[in-house]
Parts: C-alpha cells; sequence; structure tokens
C-alpha cells in the first residue's frame, strides 16, 4: 500500500452520486502528466446515451481486472480519492497523455462497484458504451517479460507477407512442408501474446466486438486490433499445424473479431450462427468470467436479443445482481424454451453426473485462478434441462444451422412446472444404450504414428464398441462381424459417427450430399497413417485405399478431434453407434424429442414411471439423424417429464 493510501481518511474517499434516469453514464477526464509515476489526477462528469446516436467524446477502457484489492488512488479537484485496483491504476498511467486531458470510460471507475443496483443498471448500457466510444482503448498488462516489442513486430511482419502475393507464396512452401526446419524461437513472443489473460476474459467479447475502431497496449508497446485480428485469421484458416508446432493459440483472438456487430444474413445462416443468442452463450463457455452471472449478462447488448427468431421472453432479459447464479440460469432456459421453434436449449446442456474432477476443475476456474463461489457449487444444483454455462463447451449437435433433422419437421411440445421446476416434453423412447467407451480425449485421433505397444484409439472403438471380430474392412458385413442397421458398411458408420457425418468442418454443405466414398477416404487415409504398419486389425484395403484414394487425414483427424472429445462412443440395443456425453452410461436411453435436431440420451431417476428423467445431453445416432425415428417400428410417443 503506498503512504498515501495509508493516510487517507474515510471522510476524504470519493462517494458517487447516483445517477438520474437510466441512460447516463459517467466519464473520467484524466489529467495530464509528464512522468509516469505522478499520481493519477482526474474529474467525473455525467453523459446521457440517449437517443440513436448520442455523441459525446471519449474513449472507452477494457482491462482486466486482476486482484480484487483497491491499493491505489485516483486523486479529485476537491481533494477526494477514488480506492482503485494496480490493474487500472497500471492502464491509467499508460493511456494517460502528457499534454492534454484524455476522456475516459473504464467501468471500475465509472460505475459505483459497491452498489448492486447501480452495477446491474449500468451493464445493461454496456453496449451502448462501447458502441457510442470513438475507440477502445485495451490495456494488455504489464511487459513483464520484455516480449512485447518482438511480439507486435512479428504481427506486423506477417501483415507485410499476408498482403503480398509473392511473399506469403514463399511463407506458406517455409511453413508447411518445411515447418519442421522453422526455429520456434521467433513465435514465443507471439505466443505469449496470444496466452495474454485479457484474451479469455467474458467481458471483452463485448467491448472489442463492435465496429469502434481499437488499440491494443501491452506495456509500451502498441498494435491496431484490425491488424492482430486480421494476421490470426490468416493463421488460423490456413495455418493450422503451423500454430500447434509454434503453440500460438490463435482460435480465441479470431473468436473475438466483431462478436457483436451483425453479418450478412447468408453468413449468420451459414458460418458464425451469430444469430442465435442461446448458441453465442455457448460459444462463450471457453471465456473466463469471474462472476457467473456475467456469462449470461455479458451478452444482454447482443444483436442475436433483437432477431424476430428469439423468444419475445428472451428479449426482455435484463443484467439483475441481486439474483442468484441459478435462478439467473433457470430464468434464461424457461424464456428460451417457452415458445421456442427449436431445443437449441437443451443441446447445450449437459449432465455432470460422471464428470472427472479435473473438468470440475476446468468449470470452476476464474481468470485469477480463483474458484467463484465453490463452497455452493454443484455440478447437479440445477435442474438437468437448465444449461450450466459454467461447464466448458463442447461441440453441439444441434447447432442453429446444422443438417440434422432427428425430429423431422416436427415443433417442441412442452410444458415447464416452474413449482417443481420440471419440464414435459413430447418425443419417442427409440433406443437403450448397452455398451460405452472411455471418455475419448482431446488428441485421441490426432496425426501420428501408434506406439508399437498399444492399440489405435480407432481399432480400440472398433473392437471393443462395435463388437467387430474381423480387421477393420470396407464391407458391409463380415463372418466375422456383424451387420450396421442401416445397411452400411460399419467401418463407414464409425468414421461419420466420430465425425458427426463432416458437419464440424463445413456446416454450409449438407453431409446428405458427401459421397461415401469420402468419407471413406478421409478415414482410411487416417488410419493407415496412424496405425502400426504391423497391426492385424487393420486390413490391406484399409491401407489401400488410405495410399490410393485421395483421402485426407487431417481434415478427418481434425473433423475427428472437433467432434468426439470429451464424448464416449457407446452401442445401442439395436445395433446403432452413439457417441454421446461423457457422463452416458449403459441403461441410458435414446429419444428423439419433437423439434429436436439432434437425438438425446435420457436417465430414470428411480424404479417408478412416476419417478421421471435426467436429460444427460444430445448425442450423434448414425442412422437416426434424418427424422427416421418418426416412422421407426417399435417408437413410441411418449410425454417425458424431466427434473
Amino acid at each position: 500500500m503506498t503512504s498515501a493510501a495509508a493516510e487517507a481518511s474515510p471522510r476524504r474517499l470519493y462517494e458517487y452520486e447516483p445517477f438520474g434516469d437510466a441512460q447516463t453514464i459517467r466519464v473520467l477526464t484524466l489529467h495530464p502528466a509528464r512522468c509516469g509515476e505522478e499520481p493519477l489526477r482526474g474529474d467525473l462528469s455525467t453523459e446521457s446515451l440517449a437517443g440513436p446516436a448520442p455523441e459525446v467524446d471519449f474513449e472507452a477502457v477494457s482491462y482486466v481486472w486482476g486482484s480484487r484489492s483497491r491499493l491505489e488512488e485516483l486523486h479529485f479537484g476537491d481533494g477526494r480519492v477514488l480506492r482503485i485496483t494496480q490493474s487500472i491504476c497500471d492502464a491509467l498511467q499508460r493511456l494517460r497523455l502528457e499534454d492534454r486531458p484524455r476522456r475516459l470510460w473504464a467501468d471500475q471507475v465509472c460505475i459505483n462497484q459497491d452498489d448492486v443496483e447501480e452495477r446491474s443498471q449500468q451493464v445493461n448500457l454496456m453496449n451502448s458504451v462501447y458502441r457510442s466510444a470513438k475507440r477502445v482503448l485495451v490495456w494488455l498488462g504489464r511487459d513483464e517479460d520484455g516480449k512485447a516489442k518482438d511480439a507486435v513486430e512479428m504481427v506486423q511482419y506477417l501483415q507485410q507477407v499476408f498482403s503480398d502475393e509473392q511473399a506469403h507464396e514463399k511463407f506458406r512452401e517455409a511453413h508447411s512442408n518445411n515447418l519442421h526446419l522453422q526455429d520456434v524461437a521467433p513465435w514465443k513472443p507471439f505466443a505469449k501474446l496470444a496466452m495474454l489473460p485479457w484474451f479469455n476474459r467474458i467481458w471483452i467479447v463485448q467491448e472489442i466486438g463492435t465496429r469502434t475502431p481499437a488499440t491494443l497496449f501491452w506495456g509500451e508497446a502498441e498494435i491496431s486490433w484490425d491488424v492482430l485480428s486480421g494476421v490470426v485469421a490468416v493463421l488460423n484458416e490456413r495455418y493450422h499445424h503451423l500454430r500447434s508446432r509454434f503453440a500460438v493459440m490463435t482460435p480465441n483472438i479470431r473468436y473475438l473479431h466483431r462478436r457483436f456487430e451483425e453479418p450478412e444474413e447468408v453468413v449468420v445462416n451459414q458460418l458464425h450462427r451469430r444469430g442465435n443468442f442461446v448458441y453465442e452463450l455457448h460459444r462463450a463457455r471457453h471465456m473466463l468470467a469471474e462472476d457467473p452471472r456475467d456469462r449470461v449478462f455479458a451478452f444482454l447488448g447482443h444483436f442475436s436479443l433483437r432477431k424476430t427468431s428469439t423468444t419475445p421472453a428472451l428479449r426482455g432479459l435484463v443484467a439483475d445482481y441481486s439474483r442468484s447464479v441459478e435462478d439467473v440460469y433457470c430464468d434464461v432456459a424457461i424464456r428460451g424454451l417457452e415458445g421456442a421453434e427449436s431445443l437449441i436449449m437443451l443441446t447445450a446442456t449437459h449432465y455432470g453426473g460422471e464428470v472427472s474432477r479435473s473438468r470440475q476443475n476446468s468449470i470452476l476456474t476464474n481468470a485469477d485462478g480463483a474458484v467463484p463461489c465453490a463452497s455452493s457449487f454443484k455440478l447437479n444444483e440445477l435442474p438437468s434441462w437448465v444449461p450450466d454455462w459454467r461447464q466448458r463447451a463442447h461441440h453441439l449437435f444441434g447447432s442453429p444451422d446444422t443438417p440434422h433433422r432427428a425430429a423431422g419437421s416436427t415443433k417442441p411440445q412442452l410444458t415447464i412446472d416452474r413449482s417443481t421446476m420440471t419440464l414435459q416434453i413430447k418425443g419417442k423412447h427409440i433406443d437403450t444404450i448397452k455398451l460405452v467407451s472411455w471418455v475419448i480425449r482431446g488428441d485421441s485421433f490426432h496425426v501420428r504414428r501408434q506406439r508399437e505397444d498399444a492399440t489405435h484409439p480407432m481399432v480400440a472403438l472398433w473392437q471393443r464398441i462395435c463388437r467387430q471380430k474381423a480387421p477393420v474392412h470396407l464391407s458391409a458385413s463380415s463372418p466375422n462381424g456383424s451387420y450396421y442397421p442401416t445397411g452400411e458398411p460399419p467401418f463407414l458408420a464409425l468414421a461419420q459417427c466420430l465425425t458427426n457425418a463432416g458437419v464440424g468442418m463445413n456446416r454450409t454443405r449438407d453431409y446428405s450430399t458427401v459421397p461415401a466414398s469420402e468419407h471413406l477416404a478421409n478415414a482410411a487415409a487416417y488410419l493407415g497413417r496412424t496405425a502400426r504398419r504391423s497391426d492385424p486389425m487393420v486390413s490391406e484395403e484399409i491401407r489401400e485405399l488410405g495410399r490410393d484414394g485421395g483421402g485426407d487425414a487431417f481434415k478427418w483427424s481434425h473433423e475427428a478431434s472437433l467432434t468426439s472429445r470429451h464424448r464416449r462412443l457407446g452401442l445401442s440395443a439395436q445395433g446403432h453407434y452413439v457417441l454421446g456425453p461423457d457422463s452416458m452410461e449403459p441403461g441410458d436411453v435414446v429419444v428423439v424429442l419433437y423439434g429436436g435436431t439432434a437425438p438425446f440420451v435420457l436417465r430414470r431417476r428411480g424404479q417408478r414411471s412416476e419417478d421421471g428423467w435426467i436429460l444427460v445431453g444430445e448425442c450423434y445416432v448414425h442412422g437416426m439423424m434424418n427424422g427416421e425415428a418418426l416412422t421407426m417400428k417399435g417408437a413410441v410417443e411418449e410425454t417425458f417429464t424431466i427434473h
């Protein structure tokens, strides 16, 4: 603590005046200083954001709060002081000008953080604040390791390379075919930049997600957000293996680009799915939030809430920090289900009954490495049909633009009992889980040669879950194997099941238009490239197709890794392959709920029918993704009561 902070008496502390209306904000006029160590001085004034295009002159600051300890001071002209954290103190010192005042908006200074009602009211204005600012000033933090200058120079170098066709071609050659010859050292500063905590904060999705120009400051270095985002776009699209080799974790950076701006309609539907509010909440699950309620509140300014496809009840959401986390999440689920045209709210659920301790920890950890509300947090404290937005993201089979139509053209038929928080929903019980695999790791299907003493993961699934005794083959059946219910070769069914039928990589292409030969060639190329050369469970016809079939091993690997990680492969009683949640277990049932694009896994709560069900999660059932269940023999319509 500074001596000035220690001497400050309560009488000298700044006290906020309440706002006169819900459209007013405070703006800090930060006084100039020639020395960075001079005390921070400024004044607060109020400004109105009312009207469609408010003309308020200020820049908005985006930063990581860090430690909550308020040990630093901001001095006002009347002698009062405001206690602030080290992080915002560093940011203001870096952004302070030498020769003139600077008008800034920073939440820690401009919002009374000790007033729950004011915080709630101001959070509802966040989108307007960052849209109205003339620039967003991003403070990435101190340059502790002296890597900022080199990182910025690398980004600027890449921008020049990617904008020159000849230079880009030379770069592509050097970093594709000869990647193993490239030195890792020049990439380390960029890798450090991409891992800075700011890129993982839930609130920055909104703060950086508009068309307002932005500048990033890391220590003494600075760079345009558009330059960084543009470079990352090329790396993400064309240089997946480069990013892996040099540990440059850039997907998060590109995800943030203009996330709060409405793209062209065709882009909304085919690429980004940004027009669906529930999908946006799901897509941001990898971001970190100190307050779990912010996983909802941080998106209340998103344009998807204004879409006609959004339920009217969802459009009525407002931030209210007096409500509990559970209350907020249940409210979102109810608003998003009642009157909905789809069941995307249910596809975003993931029952955590068997989730490992390591995944529980990943759910809980926030930006400061702390565990918020840990004493009261239980994975199953919410009804199983209510998404827990604290859980880490998993690939959605039922995303808004998926070609799947498990329930055909049916609409949801559901009611919610608020007194018991139970969901009653109609659908059809189609199958029961008989066997389940281990939880598939994120790296299980990476392209690497299998060790001589290990079983290939695809071969292990083929033998233990698909119950195939013969080597992996291309025919529809074999004397030592079994048929797949659709009549397809079991290997083709397995290859599609593990990759969500290839939907993960290219949602603009209806999977029904992808020929079976393409699925087989890609999977065979992967298996041929990664299985032991002496593995007797990989037939020669698979190896030959892998060599000569023109398949893309890396494409299949990428699709399978994206789709299957943190899931289990199951075999149903009727012989279907089921890619389901990591908590799926034998005895669970597979159902198709009316209005659902993907099937779901349910679990009985007890022995009696009136005990109801638990929603375990969505699943992919090969051969049941296009309305087949609606005419399936023996599938009976039921009303499921889900707790």
